[in-house]
């Protein structure tokens, strides 16, 4: 959905109106900001919050309705302990946007103030735009929508200092980009696989090609050729209409000559889990078994709308898990592209046999600095860390540091997990197994993808707990269905590597590595399986 209109201009005591956000922090005490709000009428939002329970608890919200004023009414958003980081300040974001949404309101001022620096404020700004614009979305293109169900809201003001609001102002392309390409991975997502299917992502790929970025599609008669044995097994059984696709975008904002980033996402359009067929009470909701492809695909739009200056290849490995002719079964032995033969132990853990072709042939062909793939892999890794943190497992401590940084920044936290060989699942008639296990099973997804990676620095995201958050704890219930895990981790990424290698010297600075914020302006936050998941 394209983004609300953003303005940005200085606080004062008379300038807000119709309907302000203000926050409020523990035992209801008013930000200064919400105090200089205040003032300009008359002292009624503190005289109102006195005859009330209300604390200022985190995400805890009251309203006060104005009368004979330009403001009419003002929301009160507590922040308990005071907003510490970005992420904080990116949840009041999500949580003001469904207030926002629930009053049906068109227009809307956040009375942000100064904070200690104009730096912070924009940083903080840029993460409330985000979590407002997040919350607002909607994925209703299937429903006969009534215009009371749409979302109203079309205007967002932020007021703050003079040189914060010039800092927003100059940035809102950027801003806009981002917000809108983590939209494109929402609705990819969502989107149902009699719709969505590999030929679908490869459309989608295509459409970026007005932004400057190069895509090639290997359909299945290009895999063949190639040897690409494992993803053709994986998609085999699909109808021909659905037949695999591997889609690569080429996005070349850096100088001519550097290696890229690579960027890998499973792109499991329909996951029925094969012959070792899912129950029925697990089958449903296995077209979010693409989101790491998703991830990818709004990446690459983002960088590019975003004019990067960095060179990325973004891959996505496309199939659908299904039941046909193909004797995709276990016991069956495949010889993979990099030239491993793969014993199948499981047809459902499907997903790590798709990424093991795609990142081999990205290695191979593209020799990338990095490699980062992001997948659904296991029902293991939502057991250990439900929907908080997407599990990180990498052979490169510099690559895990920057990602985790890179995830604390926006709010896509990542929990390191160990990679060791010890966790691989055993064959005597192969070079290896795809088969999971019940301890330890992340690690046993992870440790198989990691032989296809040799020795590129690499990096795998199990983003089965974080890509959708409607049956699991832990996780951002503003968001709902697909919450486009990913995008904005990996494009924070990204643009941190071209500031770094812009000016070696240089601090980091802000979220995203575009913009002008001082890192050290706002804090870092702190940081039985399911069967049958690949």
């Amino acid at each position: 959905m394209p983004m609300f209109a953003v303005e940005a201009a200085r606080l004062t005591s008379k300038s807000t109106r119709k309907t302000v956000v203000v926050f409020a922090e523990a035992k209801g005490k008013l930000t200064t900001a919400a105090q200089q709000v205040d003032e300009g009428l008359d002292g009624v939002i503190r005289s109102t919050i006195r005859t009330t329970r209300y604390q200022g608890n985190n995400n805890e919200f009251t309203r006060v309705t104005i009368q004979n004023q330009p403001v009419t009414q003002v929301i009160v958003a507590g922040q308990g302990k005071g907003a510490e980081s970005r992420r904080d300040w990116w949840k009041s974001g999500l949580a003001i946007g469904k207030q926002l949404d629930a009053l049906g309101v068109k227009e809307a001022t956040v009375a942000l103030g100064e904070l200690n620096s104009a730096e912070e404020a924009f940083g903080a700004a840029t993460a409330l735009i985000e979590g407002i614009h997040m919350a607002l979305y909607r994925f209703e293109q299937f429903k006969e929508v009534k215009e009371h169900n749409t979302s109203r809201f079309e205007k967002l003001i932020i007021h703050t200092s003079t040189r914060a609001a010039r800092l927003i102002e100059d940035d809102l392309a950027n801003i806009t980009a981002l917000a809108e390409a983590t939209d494109t991975t929402r609705t990819a997502v969502n989107l149902p696989p009699n719709v969505a299917n590999p030929e679908y992502m490869a459309e989608q790929a295509r459409k970026l090609e007005k932004l400057g970025v190069k895509v090639e599609v290997l359909d299945e008669k290009a895999m063949k050729k190639l040897g690409m044995n494992l993803i053709l097994a994986v998609g085999g059984n699909a109808a021909p209409e659905d037949q695999p696709r591997l889609v690569i975008m080429h996005y070349n904002g850096g100088n001519k000559g550097d290696a890229p980033q690579a960027i890998v996402g499973k792109g499991v359009m329909f996951d029925t889990g094969g012959y070792n067929i899912k129950v029925s009470g697990s089958m449903g909701g296995m077209k979010f078994d693409m989101a790491g492809a998703g991830a990818v695909l709004g990446a690459m739009e983002a960088l590019a709308r975003r004019k990067a200056p960095i060179n990325v290849v973004g891959v996505m490995a496309c199939a659908m898990n299904m039941i046909g002719q193909v004797s995709f079964v276990p016991d069956s032995i495949y010889k993979s592209y990099k030239g491993l033969h793969v014993e199948i132990g499981n047809t459902d853990a499907e997903g790590r046999l798709v990424l093991a072709d795609a990142i081999a042939y990205t290695i191979e062909k593209y020799q990338p600095e990095q490699l980062v793939d992001l997948a659904t892999l296991t029902g293991a890794c939502m057991a250990a860390l439900g929907a908080s943190y997407a599990g990180l497992f990498s052979t490169s401590n510099s690559l895990a540091n920057a990602l985790s940084k890179a995830g604390d920044d926006v709010g896509e936290r990542l929990w390191r997990m160990p990679v060791d060989d010890v966790y691989a699942a055993p064959t005597d008639v192969a070079d290896v197994n795809n088969n999971g296990s019940p301890y330890g099973g992340a690690s046993t997804g992870a440790v198989f993808i990691k032989r296809f990676a040799d020795k590129t620095p690499w990096a795998h995201l199990d983003i089965a707990g974080v890509a959708n958050v409607e049956k699991i704890p832990g996780g951002q219930k503003e968001l709902g269905h697909a919450t486009g895990f990913g995008v904005r981790l990996l494009v924070n990424w990204l643009e941190g590597i071209a500031a770094t290698t812009a000016n070696p010297s240089a601090k980091r600075r802000g979220r995203p590595a575009r913009t002008v914020a001082d890192e050290s302006a706002v804090k870092r936050g702190r940081g039985r399986p399911r069967k049958n998941v690949a």
